[in-house]
């Protein structure tokens, strides 16, 4: 008696989308366009290089680092490498504005305040697709006479730390609001 006859390469292809790669973990779900972890497995993050498209350098270089070290810190999700990521978390300063509100008789600034916009998108890494994007804007004052801030430097590194902490929560709770 001879054995039945192997199935057809499309129906064992179809077979493992339907079930799901068991050797990675992941399956596939059609209909939202997203690769499923494993039940109870959280999306493992990688932070990209954040460009930036102000004049302002370095700004991005400082971002990249304060949002990876506060995933580490806040978020329950591991940090990962690009190749092993689930998810990618990539961005973009748009914008990096000094707005004068006081200046002394020798024309120096005296209260001012740094403005910064960030566009932030959270890709599917496995789906190759975008899951969201929001832009975040902060504002933070600063004074040389008083205050808890008294340079620029303090300030922008006031905001991008205030917007690295409004992005891991955003990514927990898929929504940008700041912490209560």
């Amino acid at each position: 008696m001879r054995p039945p006859p192997a199935p057809p390469l499309p129906v064992l292809f179809a077979l493992l989308m339907v079930t799901g790669c068991s050797s990675c973990g992941y399956t596939f779900d059609r209909d939202r366009g997203q690769a499923a972890l494993p039940s109870g497995t959280l999306p493992r993050v990688a932070v990209l290089p954040f460009d930036n498209a102000t004049f302002r350098r370095g700004l991005e270089i400082e971002l990249t680092r304060l949002l990876a070290d506060e995933i580490r810190a806040r978020s329950p999700r591991a940090p990962a490498g690009p190749d092993d990521a689930d998810w990618l978390v990539r961005g973009t300063i748009l914008r990096a504005d000094e707005r004068i509100y006081s200046e002394d008789e020798d024309d120096l600034v005296r209260e001012s305040s740094i403005v910064l916009d960030v566009e932030v998108t959270l890709e599917d890494r496995a789906a190759e697709k975008v899951l969201r994007t929001y832009t975040f804007r902060e504002r933070v004052p600063y004074s040389a006479r008083a205050g808890r801030v008294s340079t620029l430097e303090q300030a922008e590194t006031e905001a991008l730390r205030d917007i690295a902490e409004r992005i891991v929560y955003w990514l927990e709770a898929g929504q940008p609001e700041r912490r209560a």
